[in-house]
């Protein structure tokens, strides 16, 4: 499609002027005289027989076409603006942005990263997070995500990571409390989300009865729901994969071992055509790797456990 000749200086001296509503002020900031930016609304309210300004003594005042277009070239000239920005300042081939739960960054990736550094000196990582699941990526600012869902809900492309696996955790001193899994009907239930069901999957999983699996406080996130665990608050659902540093320091620990296969998982996912970007690809290849190291040897461990 041909496009239409437009007058590219006059919307420009249009839209600065009427974001500082002074043709003096809009003189300054395009380093023009006072009369050409006036000269250039003009010639632009010639043009599309509209009248953008009310001039009055010292004051403009944008008309109701005025504010319009105004709305529409700011918009555009912010996006022109990012773009340029883009491909002046960003080193494309070496900045990585990666963007990731909070909870799966936080107690899976950051643990790990220094490896992919290791293996990539040339690359920058810039790790981001979120905490709702179903907020969409912007992937003009995001290389590649994580994302963590029951089903794929859109066109790009997902890689499938790891599933997760559901098990009640708790300070070791509660644990001693807990003789039989009902018993965790008497202590706190700890929710990481409102549109988290992870207790009532688990109890419906094992099929535990006489457990309110709706009734206790609920966090924005499962780091914090799993910190306030940690402090002997109460009884929070997790992955075993997401509690390794607990564990280790001695401040949550599993109760009953009756894991439940949750419906949600992890994911890779990305535009089409993403992982020609060396950068991407590299981080791709290296998370894949890390995964099948962790599942095998969490099989490793549980053949072992079986066979004692």
């Amino acid at each position: 499609m041909k496009r239409r000749p437009l007058p590219l200086n006059a919307l420009r001296a249009f839209e600065v002027a009427g974001r500082l509503e002074s043709f003096t002020k809009a003189s300054h900031e395009l380093n023009v005289t006072q009369g050409a930016v006036s000269r250039q609304v003009q010639h632009l309210e010639d043009v599309l027989g509209r009248q953008l300004f009310e001039r009055h003594h010292r004051r403009l005042k944008l008309t109701r076409p005025g504010r319009n277009l105004l709305s529409s070239l700011t918009a555009a000239f912010d996006s022109i603006e990012l773009a340029v920005s883009r491909i002046e300042n960003r080193p494309d081939d070496t900045q990585l942005k990666v963007l990731s739960p909070l909870t799966f960054a936080m107690r899976w990736i950051v643990p790990r990263l220094g490896r992919f550094q290791m293996e990539h000196p040339d690359l920058q990582v810039q790790l981001g997070t979120y905490s709702d699941d179903a907020a969409p990526v912007d992937f003009n600012e995001t290389d590649i995500a994580i994302r963590f869902a029951d089903t794929p809900g859109d066109q790009l492309v997902h890689e499938f990571l790891t599933g997760e696996r559901l098990l009640p955790v708790c300070h070791p001193n509660l644990a001693k409390e807990l003789k039989t899994p009902e018993d965790l009907g008497r202590v706190t239930l700890l929710h990481c989300s409102a549109q988290r069901e992870d207790w009532r999957i688990w109890l419906k999983g094992t099929g535990i009865e006489g457990v309110d699996p709706d009734r206790g406080p609920v966090f924005a996130t499962l780091d914090m729901a799993m910190e306030a665990a940690a402090s002997g608050f109460g009884a929070v659902i997790s992955d075993p994969a997401m509690i390794g540093e607990y564990v280790v320091t001695n401040r949550l620990t599993v109760p009953f071992d009756l894991p439940v296969d949750s419906p949600y998982a992890y994911s890779l996912c990305y535009p089409e055509g993403r992982l020609e970007r060396r950068k991407v690809r590299a981080f791709r290849d290296w998370l894949m790797t890390e995964i099948r190291m962790e599942t095998d040897k969490r099989k490793l461990l549980q053949k072992e456990s079986g066979a004692e």
